[in-house]
Protein backbone atom coordinates (compact mmCIF):
# COMPACT_ATOMS: atom_id res chain seq x y z
CA UNK A 1 0.00 0.00 0.00
CA UNK A 2 1.08 3.68 -0.84
CA UNK A 3 0.97 6.69 1.65
CA UNK A 4 -1.04 9.55 0.74
CA UNK A 5 -2.20 12.79 2.97
CA UNK A 6 -6.01 14.16 2.95
CA UNK A 7 -6.69 17.31 1.68
CA UNK A 8 -10.18 17.45 0.84
CA UNK A 9 -13.28 15.59 2.83
CA UNK A 10 -16.70 15.50 1.07
CA UNK A 11 -19.60 13.52 2.54
CA UNK A 12 -19.15 10.33 0.19
CA UNK A 13 -15.59 10.75 -0.70
CA UNK A 14 -12.04 12.17 -0.29
CA UNK A 15 -9.37 13.59 -2.40
CA UNK A 16 -6.08 12.19 -1.27
CA UNK A 17 -2.65 13.74 -2.35
CA UNK A 18 0.47 11.62 -2.95
CA UNK A 19 3.31 13.64 -3.91
CA UNK A 20 1.06 16.05 -6.01
CA UNK A 21 -0.61 13.12 -7.68
CA UNK A 22 -4.83 13.15 -6.22
CA UNK A 23 -6.95 10.32 -5.87
CA UNK A 24 -10.54 10.55 -5.22
CA UNK A 25 -10.96 7.57 -2.36
CA UNK A 26 -13.94 6.19 -0.25
CA UNK A 27 -12.84 4.30 2.77
CA UNK A 28 -13.24 0.48 3.19
CA UNK A 29 -16.30 -0.95 4.49
CA UNK A 30 -13.92 -2.04 7.95
CA UNK A 31 -13.94 1.78 8.78
CA UNK A 32 -17.76 1.43 10.04
CA UNK A 33 -16.82 -0.72 12.35
CA UNK A 34 -17.02 1.08 16.15
CA UNK A 35 -14.42 3.41 17.01
CA UNK A 36 -12.80 2.93 13.75
CA UNK A 37 -11.60 6.92 13.08
CA UNK A 38 -12.80 8.09 9.96
CA UNK A 39 -9.83 10.02 7.91
CA UNK A 40 -10.20 13.80 8.56
CA UNK A 41 -8.62 16.36 6.55
CA UNK A 42 -4.87 16.59 7.03
CA UNK A 43 -4.47 12.72 7.84
CA UNK A 44 -1.88 10.62 6.48
CA UNK A 45 -3.65 7.38 5.17
CA UNK A 46 -2.52 3.88 3.71
CA UNK A 47 -4.23 3.36 -0.13
CA UNK A 48 -4.53 1.09 -2.88
CA UNK A 49 -4.34 2.66 -5.87
CA UNK A 50 -7.44 2.03 -8.47
CA UNK A 51 -8.11 2.46 -12.21
CA UNK A 52 -8.95 6.26 -13.25
CA UNK A 53 -7.21 8.22 -10.61
CA UNK A 54 -9.48 6.65 -8.12
CA UNK A 55 -8.21 4.75 -4.39
CA UNK A 56 -9.59 3.06 -1.30
CA UNK A 57 -8.17 4.35 2.08
CA UNK A 58 -7.14 1.47 4.09
CA UNK A 59 -5.33 2.95 6.82
CA UNK A 60 -5.65 6.53 8.78
CA UNK A 61 -2.12 6.58 10.31
CA UNK A 62 -1.60 7.70 14.24
CA UNK A 63 -2.22 11.35 14.38
CA UNK A 64 0.43 14.01 15.30
CA UNK A 65 -2.63 16.51 16.38
CA UNK A 66 -6.60 16.84 16.45
CA UNK A 67 -8.65 19.69 16.58
CA UNK A 68 -12.10 19.27 17.37
CA UNK A 69 -14.98 20.58 18.79
CA UNK A 70 -18.32 19.27 20.08
CA UNK A 71 -20.90 18.96 17.54
CA UNK A 72 -23.75 21.39 17.56
CA UNK A 73 -26.46 20.00 19.51
CA UNK A 74 -25.04 17.20 21.14
CA UNK A 75 -22.22 16.09 23.28
CA UNK A 76 -20.28 13.97 20.37
CA UNK A 77 -16.64 15.14 19.50
CA UNK A 78 -16.07 16.36 16.11
CA UNK A 79 -12.76 16.32 14.31
CA UNK A 80 -12.00 19.76 12.44
CA UNK A 81 -8.80 19.12 11.32
CA UNK A 82 -5.49 16.74 12.02
CA UNK A 83 -2.12 16.80 12.30
CA UNK A 84 -1.28 20.48 12.05
CA UNK A 85 1.31 22.96 13.51
CA UNK A 86 -0.58 26.07 13.25
CA UNK A 87 -3.88 27.40 14.35
CA UNK A 88 -4.80 30.54 13.01
CA UNK A 89 -7.49 32.20 14.72
CA UNK A 90 -9.29 34.70 12.19
CA UNK A 91 -11.51 37.63 13.25
CA UNK A 92 -12.65 40.33 11.63
CA UNK A 93 -12.69 44.22 12.79
CA UNK A 94 -16.51 44.32 12.21
CA UNK A 95 -19.46 42.91 13.21
CA UNK A 96 -17.25 39.60 13.94
CA UNK A 97 -15.35 40.93 16.03
CA UNK A 98 -16.06 39.41 19.56
CA UNK A 99 -13.47 38.41 22.50
CA UNK A 100 -15.35 36.18 24.31
CA UNK A 101 -15.43 33.78 21.10
CA UNK A 102 -11.43 34.72 20.33
CA UNK A 103 -10.98 33.48 24.25
CA UNK A 104 -12.94 30.11 23.41
CA UNK A 105 -10.72 29.55 20.18
CA UNK A 106 -7.42 29.94 22.47
CA UNK A 107 -8.95 27.38 24.53
CA UNK A 108 -9.33 25.29 21.27
CA UNK A 109 -5.56 25.78 20.79
CA UNK A 110 -4.86 24.50 24.56
CA UNK A 111 -7.10 21.44 24.37
CA UNK A 112 -5.11 20.61 21.41
CA UNK A 113 -1.89 21.52 22.45
CA UNK A 114 -1.20 23.50 18.79
CA UNK A 115 0.37 26.64 18.40
CA UNK A 116 -1.86 29.85 17.86
CA UNK A 117 -1.59 33.48 16.06
CA UNK A 118 -4.58 35.72 16.36
CA UNK A 119 -5.40 37.12 12.87
CA UNK A 120 -7.20 40.67 13.04
CA UNK A 121 -8.59 40.73 9.20
CA UNK A 122 -10.28 43.92 7.40
CA UNK A 123 -7.41 46.26 8.87
CA UNK A 124 -8.47 48.79 6.07
CA UNK A 125 -12.12 48.97 7.49
CA UNK A 126 -11.24 50.86 10.97
CA UNK A 127 -9.56 53.83 11.99
CA UNK A 128 -7.64 52.53 14.68
CA UNK A 129 -6.56 48.88 14.83
CA UNK A 130 -4.68 49.86 18.09
CA UNK A 131 -7.71 50.43 19.47
CA UNK A 132 -9.01 46.77 18.64
CA UNK A 133 -5.48 45.17 19.89
CA UNK A 134 -5.70 46.48 23.34
CA UNK A 135 -8.94 44.98 23.34
CA UNK A 136 -7.57 41.40 23.23
CA UNK A 137 -4.02 41.89 24.80
CA UNK A 138 -5.36 40.51 28.20
CA UNK A 139 -7.41 38.18 25.85
CA UNK A 140 -4.03 37.29 23.75
CA UNK A 141 -1.72 36.91 26.78
CA UNK A 142 1.91 35.73 24.45
CA UNK A 143 0.02 34.65 21.94
CA UNK A 144 1.18 36.88 18.33
CA UNK A 145 -1.42 39.38 17.13
CA UNK A 146 -1.23 40.24 13.39
CA UNK A 147 -3.71 42.87 11.56
CA UNK A 148 -3.53 42.59 8.53
CA UNK A 149 -6.38 43.06 5.62
CA UNK A 150 -6.30 40.30 2.93
CA UNK A 151 -8.01 42.66 0.32
CA UNK A 152 -5.37 45.42 0.52
CA UNK A 153 -2.55 43.22 0.98
CA UNK A 154 -2.15 45.20 4.52
CA UNK A 155 0.19 42.77 6.60
CA UNK A 156 0.31 39.51 4.50
CA UNK A 157 3.70 39.74 3.53
CA UNK A 158 4.18 39.58 7.47
CA UNK A 159 2.08 36.95 7.86
CA UNK A 160 3.14 34.59 5.26
CA UNK A 161 6.29 34.12 7.66
CA UNK A 162 4.81 31.10 9.21
CA UNK A 163 3.40 29.34 6.36
CA UNK A 164 7.61 28.05 5.83
CA UNK A 165 8.53 24.77 4.06
CA UNK A 166 6.11 21.82 5.67
CA UNK A 167 4.28 24.14 8.30
CA UNK A 168 0.57 22.74 8.39
CA UNK A 169 -1.46 25.93 9.55
CA UNK A 170 -5.66 25.84 9.61
CA UNK A 171 -7.54 28.61 9.42
CA UNK A 172 -10.28 29.03 11.69
CA UNK A 173 -13.07 31.76 12.36
CA UNK A 174 -16.82 32.63 11.94
CA UNK A 175 -18.41 32.81 8.73
CA UNK A 176 -17.83 36.21 7.06
CA UNK A 177 -14.30 36.86 8.92
CA UNK A 178 -12.34 36.38 5.79
CA UNK A 179 -10.64 32.90 5.59
CA UNK A 180 -10.82 32.23 1.85
CA UNK A 181 -9.36 35.42 0.94
CA UNK A 182 -6.69 35.24 2.81
CA UNK A 183 -6.67 31.58 1.01
CA UNK A 184 -6.57 33.40 -2.30
CA UNK A 185 -3.78 36.10 -1.45
CA UNK A 186 -1.45 33.50 -0.02
CA UNK A 187 -2.03 31.54 -3.23
CA UNK A 188 -2.55 34.38 -5.21
CA UNK A 189 -4.60 32.73 -7.11
CA UNK A 190 -8.69 33.07 -6.59
CA UNK A 191 -9.37 29.22 -5.83
CA UNK A 192 -11.63 29.98 -3.07
CA UNK A 193 -14.95 31.88 -3.45
CA UNK A 194 -15.66 34.55 -1.44
CA UNK A 195 -19.59 36.38 -0.63
CA UNK A 196 -19.70 39.96 0.60
CA UNK A 197 -21.13 39.69 4.51
CA UNK A 198 -23.99 40.63 6.16
CA UNK A 199 -24.36 44.51 6.64
CA UNK A 200 -26.23 43.92 9.99
CA UNK A 201 -23.76 41.34 11.84
CA UNK A 202 -21.02 41.18 8.78
CA UNK A 203 -21.54 37.10 9.13
CA UNK A 204 -20.85 35.40 5.80
CA UNK A 205 -22.94 33.37 3.53
CA UNK A 206 -21.02 29.82 4.18
CA UNK A 207 -18.67 30.15 0.61
CA UNK A 208 -16.65 27.72 2.13
CA UNK A 209 -18.65 24.57 2.37
CA UNK A 210 -15.62 22.02 2.92
CA UNK A 211 -12.39 21.71 4.46
CA UNK A 212 -9.45 21.92 2.24
CA UNK A 213 -5.80 21.64 2.47
CA UNK A 214 -3.88 23.96 -0.32
CA UNK A 215 0.37 23.67 -1.17
CA UNK A 216 1.81 27.25 -0.41
CA UNK A 217 4.85 28.55 -3.07
CA UNK A 218 6.55 29.05 0.54
CA UNK A 219 6.03 25.45 0.91
CA UNK A 220 3.64 25.40 4.15
CA UNK A 221 0.28 24.08 3.69
CA UNK A 222 -3.01 26.01 4.71
CA UNK A 223 -6.29 24.37 5.64
CA UNK A 224 -9.30 26.69 4.61
CA UNK A 225 -12.11 25.49 6.62
CA UNK A 226 -16.39 26.43 6.80
CA UNK A 227 -16.91 28.92 9.72
CA UNK A 228 -18.15 28.15 12.91
CA UNK A 229 -21.15 29.88 14.44
CA UNK A 230 -20.79 27.21 17.38
CA UNK A 231 -17.57 26.02 19.20
CA UNK A 232 -18.56 23.84 22.17
CA UNK A 233 -15.25 23.18 23.91
CA UNK A 234 -14.56 18.70 23.89
CA UNK A 235 -11.28 18.20 26.39
CA UNK A 236 -10.71 21.85 27.74
CA UNK A 237 -10.18 21.01 31.61
CA UNK A 238 -9.50 23.26 34.17
CA UNK A 239 -6.07 23.40 33.95
CA UNK A 240 -6.56 24.68 30.21
CA UNK A 241 -9.05 26.98 31.59
CA UNK A 242 -6.62 28.51 33.97
CA UNK A 243 -3.55 29.17 31.34
CA UNK A 244 -6.38 30.97 29.28
CA UNK A 245 -7.99 32.87 31.98
CA UNK A 246 -4.85 33.64 33.73
CA UNK A 247 -5.80 36.52 35.22
CA UNK A 248 -8.72 35.34 36.97
CA UNK A 249 -7.09 32.53 38.40
CA UNK A 250 -3.96 35.53 40.05
CA UNK A 251 -6.74 37.40 41.55
CA UNK A 252 -8.41 34.20 42.87
CA UNK A 253 -5.70 33.75 44.84
CA UNK A 254 -6.24 37.09 46.67
CA UNK A 255 -9.82 36.06 47.69
CA UNK A 256 -10.66 36.05 50.92
CA UNK A 257 -11.81 32.32 50.66
CA UNK A 258 -10.67 29.40 48.87
CA UNK A 259 -13.79 28.17 47.34
CA UNK A 260 -14.56 31.19 46.47
CA UNK A 261 -17.16 31.18 43.75
CA UNK A 262 -16.49 34.71 42.18
CA UNK A 263 -20.30 35.42 41.84
CA UNK A 264 -21.24 36.96 45.73
CA UNK A 265 -18.69 35.77 48.37
CA UNK A 266 -17.28 38.67 50.41
CA UNK A 267 -14.09 39.24 50.14
CA UNK A 268 -13.75 38.14 46.51
CA UNK A 269 -10.52 39.58 44.47
CA UNK A 270 -12.24 38.91 41.27
CA UNK A 271 -15.46 40.71 41.86
CA UNK A 272 -13.57 43.76 43.37
CA UNK A 273 -11.67 43.61 40.41
CA UNK A 274 -15.16 43.54 37.86
CA UNK A 275 -16.10 46.64 39.32
CA UNK A 276 -12.75 48.34 38.05
CA UNK A 277 -12.95 46.99 34.90
CA UNK A 278 -15.84 45.95 32.33
CA UNK A 279 -13.74 43.98 29.90
CA UNK A 280 -12.45 41.47 32.88
CA UNK A 281 -16.08 41.45 34.25
CA UNK A 282 -16.86 40.36 30.36
CA UNK A 283 -14.09 37.74 30.91
CA UNK A 284 -15.16 36.24 34.01
CA UNK A 285 -19.03 36.02 33.01
CA UNK A 286 -17.27 33.84 29.87
CA UNK A 287 -14.99 32.10 32.40
CA UNK A 288 -17.58 31.48 34.22
CA UNK A 289 -19.80 30.19 31.27
CA UNK A 290 -17.40 27.93 30.23
CA UNK A 291 -16.82 26.34 33.29
CA UNK A 292 -20.60 25.38 33.43
CA UNK A 293 -20.80 23.93 30.06
CA UNK A 294 -17.59 21.72 31.38
CA UNK A 295 -19.28 20.93 34.40
CA UNK A 296 -22.72 19.77 32.60
CA UNK A 297 -20.44 17.63 30.35
CA UNK A 298 -19.10 15.73 33.00
CA UNK A 299 -22.00 14.86 35.09
CA UNK A 300 -23.54 13.51 31.61
CA UNK A 301 -20.55 11.55 31.38
CA UNK A 302 -20.46 10.56 34.55
CA UNK A 303 -24.36 9.58 34.68
CA UNK A 304 -23.75 7.51 31.15
CA UNK A 305 -20.57 5.60 32.90
CA UNK A 306 -22.83 4.53 35.78
CA UNK A 307 -25.69 3.33 33.05
CA UNK A 308 -23.23 1.42 31.96
CA UNK A 309 -21.57 -0.38 35.29
CA UNK A 310 -25.56 -0.97 36.00
CA UNK A 311 -25.52 -2.53 32.69
CA UNK A 312 -23.02 -4.69 32.87
CA UNK A 313 -23.48 -5.76 36.57
CA UNK A 314 -27.30 -6.49 35.45
CA UNK A 315 -26.06 -8.90 32.76
CA UNK A 316 -23.59 -10.82 34.63
CA UNK A 317 -25.65 -11.56 37.45
CA UNK A 318 -28.51 -12.64 34.80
Amino acid sequence: MKEARVIQEHKTNYIISDHGQEFVATVRGSFFAKDVLFPKVGDMVLYEELPEDKATIEVVLPRTSVISRKAVGSDAEQVIVTNVDLICIVMGLDGDFNPSRLERYILLAAQSKVRPIIVLNKADQVTSVQDYEEQIKAVAGTIPIHAISALTGEGMNELSEYFTDGVIAVLLGSSGAGKSTITNWLLNDDRQSVAAVRLDDSRGMHTTTSKQMFLLGTGGYLIDTPGMRELGMVDADEEDEHKVFEKIEELSLKCKYTNCDHEKSGGCAVLAECEKDPEFARQVQNFQKIQQERLVKEKKQEEAASRQRKSSRSKFNG
